[in-house]
């Protein structure tokens, strides 16, 4: 598949050079006037120094000031843009993907790319083949914003902080505020304890797999799977901990493991984020991507929220957050976004939000985790198709089902009384992507048969993923 995704770039680094790096810098470079400000940084992989040094090349080619932040966070990357009043940031990372990827990530003022910003790059990379390096009309500079944003979380969590963990330490004791932290020697490595400690000096915070490595040898850079974070549960459950935060390759994404040591699901921790929020979301939006259960939709319905459906994808969320002043938003994949940070998200945010949201509760991860609604759904179930089969496989699933409820989101979701179903292209491989929702685990079983049934192009196949699922 080509390294040019709908809300990125992305692929092997055999795909990738720091000529194509710098002919991005360029192209992106052009988007501004000269002299305009630009915040660049990067992730721990081995070609990222390379990359990052052809991107700030190019970029000072074409008159931007840059300002290197080296190997750092994305949140971090996306802070300073704002917080310095830069007109634009670029983040050289495959974020959660394999150590022999990399990629780009850009915002141009507080927007991320839209899917023909991303095929310009890739026209304009195509147009300058065999155009060297030349002189540069624009600054580098780098720069350690590592204080400032520190000091910045504690402005926003600290003094509350404190506050709810004295309060939560007489109800439930010392243990409340252990806290495992798994930063998977990605970009949060050496820095997330620090932060905390900084935000919560009271608690207690242990790091695992905490130096920078970008071959990422003890865990999958991806946090977002339970089966990724076996050391982190057991890490916990052996310190008899409060609970376990982790962070993916880039740091964008966040995930918990409570005291039990068990994963939270996507659904579980969004469910207690926005409880978290309290009354602040009465008549704002919450944004979502299509693949949640709805439970959660109907969650921020409960409390007053304005639950609006996106198209997975961190560009599409944050999008939509910004064109709708949303209060909060969630993708399944871990990331969470928030009004407070201009749409963007921060995994060390929201893991700042949920320590003082616990702590406040004065109640354990494991008895908030039970309060979510029970949600019968399956993971994404993967068919491998030719690109030229998707869409035609996609419109056989809404002829088939022309008597039912659709949404035409991403791919085509179709409602059913006792539930819902979803194909979908896959932006990281050549597939479909599937996945249903019932109101009971007889009821998933039976949606799934019922659909195989009507679709007997992909029936077979999607029988026989779904049924190694529920082995």
């Amino acid at each position: 598949m080509s390294v040019y995704k709908p809300c990125d770039i992305r692929g092997p680094v055999s795909e990738l050079s720091p000529e194509l790096y710098r002919r991005w810098g360029r192209s992106l470079g052009r988007r501004l006037e000269p002299g305009a400000r630009f915040v660049v940084g990067g992730d721990v992989r081995a070609t990222t120094p390379a990359f990052t040094a052809a991107l700030i090349e190019g970029l000072c080619e074409q008159g931007m000031n840059v300002l290197d932040l080296g190997i750092v966070p994305a949140p971090m990357v996306y802070f300073a843009r704002w917080s310095r009043e830069a007109r634009a940031c670029a983040i050289v990372t495959a974020s959660h993907h394999p150590p022999d990827n990399n990629g780009l990530k850009w915002t141009i003022g507080n927007q991320p790319p839209t899917e023909d910003d991303v095929l310009a790059l890739e026209h304009d990379a195509v147009a300058e083949q065999d155009v060297g390096p030349r002189p540069p009309s624009g600054r580098h500079v780098r720069a350690d914003i590592t204080e400032e944003y520190g000091q910045w979380l504690q402005s926003v969590f600290g003094k509350q902080g404190q506050s709810r963990l004295a309060h939560g330490r007489a109800r439930l004791g010392q243990s409340l505020f252990s806290v495992v932290v798994d930063p998977g020697n990605g970009c949060w490595s050496g820095r997330a304890v620090r932060h905390l400690t900084q935000v919560f000096p009271d608690a207690g915070f242990l790091a695992i797999h905490d130096e920078p490595d970008g071959t990422f040898p003890n865990r999958n850079a991806d946090c977002s799977k339970p089966q990724y974070l076996t050391r982190l549960s057991e890490t916990v459950r052996e310190r008899g901990a409060a609970l376990g935060i982790a962070f993916d390759g880039d740091g964008d994404r966040v995930a918990f493991v409570d005291d039990e040591g068990v994963g939270l699901s996507a659904e579980e921790a969004t469910y207690i984020l926005l409880h978290s929020l309290g009354g602040e979301l009465g008549g704002r939006a919450f944004v979502h991507d299509i693949k949640f259960s709805d439970r959660i939709a109907e969650t921020a319905g409960r409390l007053g929220g304005i639950p609006i459906t996106e198209r997975s994808g961190h560009a599409f969320i944050r999008t939509r957050m910004i064109e709708t002043r949303a209060l909060f938003g969630a993708e399944i994949s871990g990331h969470y976004f928030y009004g407070a940070l201009h749409g963007g998200d921060d995994g060390l945010y929201t893991a700042c939000r949920m320590l003082v949201h616990l702590a406040g509760r004065g109640e354990s991860l494991t008895a908030l985790r039970k309060e979510c609604p029970p949600v019968h759904m399956t993971p994404d179930l993967r068919l491998r198709v030719t690109a030229e089969d998707h869409q035609r496989l996609i419109e056989d699933v809404k002829d088939a089902f022309q008597d039912r409820p659709q949404t035409l989101v991403d791919g085509v979701r179709i409602d059913f009384p006792d539930g819902w179903a979803l194909i979908r292209s896959s932006v990281t491989e050549p597939a479909l992507t599937l996945r249903f929702e019932a109101a009971s685990d007889t009821g998933l079983d039976q949606l799934v048969r019922r659909f195989c049934e009507r679709v007997p192009g992909l029936g077979e196949k999607l029988l026989d993923q779904y049924e190694s699922t529920r082995a």
